[in-house]
């Protein structure tokens, strides 16, 4: 199986359609996880190194665990919005604190949204309703791929 890394920048839907849970490589104690779903340890190396060992950057994962290993998971999610409209985007799990972002895929971006609380000030709301074509962001019901259970409705209080 070939290691690839993707700069995060470039990651897209099409990543997700293709393959469903990303990780970013976070440190190097990740490398013996990395190696135990399947990938040659030496071509790992060579290409972190490439990249200067940079967390920048994503790869595929193919879990042999129930749980993910790694600081970051990305996980390929669907989002139903008030209008009844689906958007593509993920499901990111933290190793500290369980599902901690939802991105959304919009006008050719991700963008995100803390799945703790909203933390998008008044500007940046209404600057995605306008990308998506909202008058209300919320409740949005959130499905997500094999792996993570979360299908359940997203409508985080307002902060003040």
């Amino acid at each position: 199986m070939t290691f690839e890394l993707k700069h995060r920048d470039d990651l897209n839907t099409d990543d997700f359609e293709n393959h469903n849970i990303w990780v970013q490589y976070y440190s190097a104690d990740e490398i013996d996880h990395i190696e135990k779903e399947g990938y040659d340890r030496t071509d790992v190396l060579q290409k972190l190194e490439e990249v200067n060992w940079s967390d920048e950057y994503w790869f595929k994962s193919y879990p042999t665990q129930e749980k993910t290993p790694y600081m970051f998971t990305r996980y390929k999610a669907e989002f139903e919005l008030p209008n009844q409209k689906t958007i593509k985007g993920y499901i990111e799990y933290t190793e500290y604190s369980g599902i901690q972002n939802y991105g959304l895929y919009a006008k050719g971006e991700f963008i995100g949204l803390n799945a703790q609380h909203s933390d998008l000030n008044e500007e940046e709301e209404i600057e995605l309703k306008t990308k998506l074509n909202l008058t209300e962001l919320y409740p949005m019901f959130v499905r997500c791929s094999n792996g993570l259970v979360v299908n359940e409705v997203f409508e985080p209080e307002k902060s003040s």
